[in-house]
């Protein structure tokens, strides 16, 4: 019986053994994705030249614009070396420098180099950055976690190889300018990768630039070789960028030629790359990691990738990054990857998974999309600061005539009202599609001047005129909430998707007119209608607004938690009839704290990946530092924000303003809000919110100094009334 039972648990033990790996296979086993560089090619290209491979996977997977923004300035390495890490990279003077192990530079070869730079042998590797070092100097610059090599190094401790073929390198009768910019995606942590960057894949072509071009037979050869046993290839031809490259030494028709052969060209090894893979279970991915000189010189940094493969279908592609149909960052490259491979993106991965929205035109809508984008782009910055240079010259200009010449008054009055309207304007704008920046600047006066008149038809007193303009763009703002915000992410505004810092909800310039227009519109209301109705509907629109605000699928901003919360909570509780006192904001702000604490907890339980998760996330897995480092990038963007940004004098120059009519002319500001306690409360309310925007939001002095121009003008107003009536 003994032996028995022994022989059965022999036997038990060599089938467990044998069986094992049967029974769980290696969920990776021959898992192949290709990463194909398109560099310097625009969503235009795509729709401009015969390109039939290329249009072919766009019908079978997903098509997006990719915002490319990296750390520290704009450069080419730190485009690639950003999609590697997942995280907005820099790279200085060394760290684009890649080459096969056995390449002769500066004397000697790239591996002797490697072991001089980092003392490190390079074993069974075939190319090696040289300038890893610097590299890793770089990130440690930066006031968050960044690790070059990230990607590489996260499939390479999986078991999953990693391959990079082929380069941009540019021959000149000065020299060769290397351009081995993919292995910066493919390289592990200590700079090193598998493959082949070196000049052996390249042809002398009397006939493109440079009189070089890829061996694109050699390209496939070695994609045929790596793809046997799965794994990720990179593949960077490098053709495009020599033809961008080498435009500006050339007519604009022949540039146009050698772009257009050097996509075709890349166009074929697609197609032969394509007809070896499975689709419905591999994994393609075409994409630019860099703009071409001509969208640059347009301030165009989005460029186009296409994502192919068994959970992408044909349609726009998105991600939790953008929550934008068609819209995704460099930083999604890396965790889309990981993912296809059932890998997690770990937590400094600041990107998220590419996913498939189905839609029939894709091409198309992003070509709109695309001329949206640079037209608020461009237009921006010199609207919005003209703006604000007139809101202040009105503010200083009132101030003067109130104490010189206080019968031109009045005729202030209607451009006050001007400029509490344009922020309406600007959400309204969009309709009219992409306009240039004088287009812009003619539409923003029509439409005002409109809007103007009409309210000034409706209503002849000036305090009228601004609750109704007050309480129109709140509602407008809401019922822009509800619908997902499609005005916002196109109004000068909303977000910039070329810069980035925002994508989806609502920002801090639309936070900021919000909580100002709706805080000192019903203040307004209430002070002409003083009811409990007034007042009840009053505290249901708080609400509403907050939620709008903050909830992930609408605004999703932690910052209007805390402004939301302090400056609603002040006027409910001023209206009320409290005598708002410093225990009151006391109490206020730890019930404010608990319920943010919730939200987190709520966020982080229901995996909703919003800003909150993700802070959430980051501190869990590196610690209360990591904390730190989030706060001091605040801070040091509110530092650099109130030295550059003309926001910051919107803010300075209300502030003085206010100063000045508390004491002159002696009493009568005091007297005015004696005698108007609800628009007392909502200006009141406002310097809370001013306050609370500025300490706990990330460019709070936006949010602050567009909430002036709701809370500004209407006392201005107010003194003016009390004067002619004195």
């Amino acid at each position: 019986m003994k032996k028995f039972i022994a022989s059965l648990l022999m036997l038990l033990f060599i089938f467990s053994s044998i069986s094992h790996p049967l029974a769980f296979p290696s969920q990776n086993s021959n898992k192949l994705a290709v990463l194909f560089i398109l560099d310097r090619t625009g969503i235009e290209d795509l729709k401009k030249y015969d390109l039939p491979n290329i249009k072919k996977l766009m019908e079978k997977g997903s098509l997006a614009l990719m915002n490319t923004r990296t750390a520290g300035s704009y450069s080419e390495p730190a485009a690639y070396l950003t999609i590697g890490t997942g995280t907005r990279a820099a790279v200085g003077e060394m760290g684009g420098l890649c080459f096969n192990k056995n390449e002769a530079y500066a004397y000697t070869s790239a591996e002797n180099l490697y072991y001089l730079y980092t003392g490190r042998e390079v074993e069974d590797n075939d190319i090696v950055n040289i300038g890893i070092q610097d590299l890793i100097s770089q990130a440690s610059n930066l006031n968050y976690t960044v690790t070059p090599g990230l990607l590489g190094q996260i499939l390479k401790e999986h078991g999953i190889d990693v391959y990079v073929f082929g380069n941009g390198d540019v021959k000149t009768p000065y020299g060769t300018a290397y351009n081995r910019y993919a292995a910066l995606i493919g390289m592990d942590k200590e700079g090193l990768a598998r493959g082949d960057v070196s000049e052996s894949l390249l042809l002398r072509d009397e006939n493109s630039p440079y009189m070089v071009k890829a061996n694109y037979k050699k390209l496939y050869e070695k994609f045929l070789e790596a793809s046997k046993e799965g794994g990720l290839i990179i593949i960077d031809p490098g053709d495009t960028l020599r033809a961008d490259a080498f435009s500006k030494y050339t007519t604009p028709s022949l540039a146009n030629s050698y772009k257009e052969k050097a996509l075709k060209e890349a166009d074929e090894l697609i197609g032969k790359i394509l007809n070896h893979m499975n689709l419905s279970k591999d994994l393609f991915i075409a994409l630019s990691p860099y703009p071409s000189s001509s969208d640059i010189s347009k301030n165009n940094l989005i460029t186009p990738v296409i994502v192919a493969g068994p959970s992408f279908s044909k349609g726009l592609a998105t991600s939790n990054t953008t929550k934008r149909e068609g819209i995704v960052t460099n930083l999604d490259i890396a965790p889309t990857i990981l993912k296809y491979f059932n890998i997690s993106p770990p937590i400094e991965m600041l990107g998220h998974p590419i996913k498939t929205i189905p839609s029939d035109n894709a091409l198309s809508k992003l070509l709109k999309d695309d001329e949206m984008i640079v037209s608020v782009h461009n237009a921006r910055t010199p609207i919005l600061k003209g703006y604000a240079s007139i809101f202040i010259i009105l503010v200083i200009l009132y101030i003067v005539l109130l104490f010189i010449k206080k019968d031109y008054l009045g005729y202030i009055s209607p451009l006050l009202l001007a400029v509490i309207t344009v922020p309406l304007t600007f959400l309204i704008l969009p309709l009219l599609g992409p306009l240039n920046l004088y287009s812009n600047v003619i539409a923003i006066v029509l439409i005002t001047i409109a809007i103007d008149l009409l309210v000034m038809l409706s209503s002849k007193k000036d305090l009228d005129r601004v609750m109704i303009i007050s309480l129109i763009t709140s509602f407008a703002i809401l019922v822009d909430l509800v619908l997902h915000a499609p005005l916002m992410k196109n109004s000068l505004l909303g977000y910039d998707v070329i810069s980035g810092a925002r994508y989806y909800g609502i920002g801090n310039e639309y936070m900021g007119v919000l909580l100002g227009s709706l805080i000192m519109g019903t203040a307004l209301f209430t002070e002409k209608y003083p009811k409990k109705i007034v007042k009840a509907t009053t505290f249901l629109l708080f609400i509403a607004a907050f939620f709008l605000m903050v909830m992930p699928q609408f605004g999703a901003k932690v910052g209007a938690f805390i402004t939301g919360f302090m400056a609603f909570g002040t006027v409910i509780l001023m209206m009320s009839g409290v005598k708002i006192t410093k225990k009151h904001f006391l109490i206020m702000f730890v019930l404010m704290a608990i319920s943010l604490t919730l939200m987190f907890a709520i966020s982080t339980f229901l995996g909703t990946m919003t800003h909150m998760a993700q802070t959430t996330l980051i501190v869990k897995a590196e610690g209360i530092n990591s904390l730190f480092q989030i706060f001091a990038r605040k801070l040091q963007m509110e530092l650099k924000l109130m030295k550059y940004t003309i926001w910051s004098w919107v803010l300075v120059i209300s502030i003085v303003a206010l100063f000045v009519v508390s004491y002159k002319p002696t009493g009568v500001l005091q007297e005015a809000f004696k005698n108007h306690k609800y628009i007392y409360t909502g200006f009141f309310g406002s310097i809370v919110g001013m306050l609370f925007a500025l300490g706990f939001n990330d460019a709070g002095i936006v949010a602050a100094a567009t909430m002036c121009i709701y809370a500004i003008p209407p006392i201005l107003l107010l003194l003016q009334k009390n004067e002619n009536h004195g």
